[in-house]
């Protein structure tokens, strides 16, 4: 009789019927232990990602355009002009206008379809062609001549840097500035132009202060968001408080006239000849004016 190959020897344990359960345990504990440490690595990673992911949404909420994290400057209005520019017939006027700032009353006179100019001696005032005129530059007590650089019609007629205010009329345009030399003086002389100084009351919407203390009535030539006005004060003010008054009223530059009870007059829309201030006797061979008259 043959020996059978799976016969148990007396030295031999065998375990019937183990081997498959084995080997269910095993894969059973491998597929629990790569979900440990599927689950472990989630949990890693959360850790590692969630304040990443906080801090972007925070500095996203921060630097978010659409969010009013700043006070913006609050813009101011553009500067409407004065003048009324609706007639467009051409007709040459000066236009008269009235404001109160801080309790400063002041007249406003704004000449239309003129062109500006310097002239020397008292202005005719039978002379139509002239819709507004009042003094501009002083005139010097000692010697009586004009007091400072002073051009008309392309001609010097007197310098010198008493005061920092300028005004030129070159090629029919009108700056009102400050500056202790001015290239306009050569360029008036140049081309035909006009210029004169006086004291500067307002710099670039800036207030200029000036020595004298005293009140008087003040006139003023100011550029105004481009619109060139004069301004004088309807009662006794001082330099400060007329200049304060224009800096409020928005003007960007002005530059004093000759105040007081200084000559002037102007004709309206409909040809009224209005007088400013009656002429005083006497006066100054140099007496000098600024006027606006009909261009031909």
């Amino acid at each position: 009789m043959n020996k059978r190959t799976d016969e148990i020897r007396d030295d031999e344990l065998r375990v019937i019927g183990q081997s498959s359960k084995s080997n269910s345990c095993s894969k059973l504990l491998k597929k629990y232990w790569f979900v440990a440490v599927l689950a472990i690595i989630l949990v890693i990673a959360t850790i590692i990602i969630l304040p990443h992911t906080s801090h972007n949404e925070s500095v996203q909420e921060v630097f978010d355009p659409s969010a009013s994290l700043v006070p913006c400057e609050e813009v101011s209005e553009p500067i409407q002009l004065l003048g009324d520019y609706s007639d467009t017939s051409g007709v040459a006027y000066t236009e008269h206008l009235q404001h109160t700032i801080n309790d400063i009353p002041l007249d406003i006179y704004i000449p239309h379809n003129a062109v500006a100019s310097l002239s020397i001696g008292t202005p005719d005032i039978k002379d139509k062609s002239i819709i507004f005129v009042t003094q501009a530059a002083d005139i010097r007590a000692d010697n009586g001549k004009i007091n400072g650089a002073f051009v008309l019609a392309g001609e010097p007629m007197a310098w010198g840097l008493s005061k920092k205010g300028f005004v030129s009329i070159i090629d029919n345009k009108i700056i009102v500035g400050v500056a202790d030399n001015s290239p306009l003086f050569e360029e008036a002389t140049e081309k035909g132009g006009y210029f004169f100084r006086q004291y500067a009351l307002v710099n670039n919407g800036v207030l200029v202060e000036n020595e004298p203390k005293n009140k008087s009535i003040r006139k003023a030539i100011c550029d105004r968001g481009g619109e060139i006005i004069i301004v004088m004060s309807q009662n006794p003010e001082s330099f400060h408080d007329f200049a304060q008054a224009l800096v409020d009223f928005r003007v960007d530059n002005a530059v004093y006239l000759v105040g007081s009870d200084s000559y002037g007059f102007y004709r309206d829309k409909y040809d009224h000849f209005v007088q400013i201030c009656e002429k005083r006797r006497g006066g100054y061979k140099y007496e000098n004016y600024i006027e606006w008259k009909v261009s031909r």
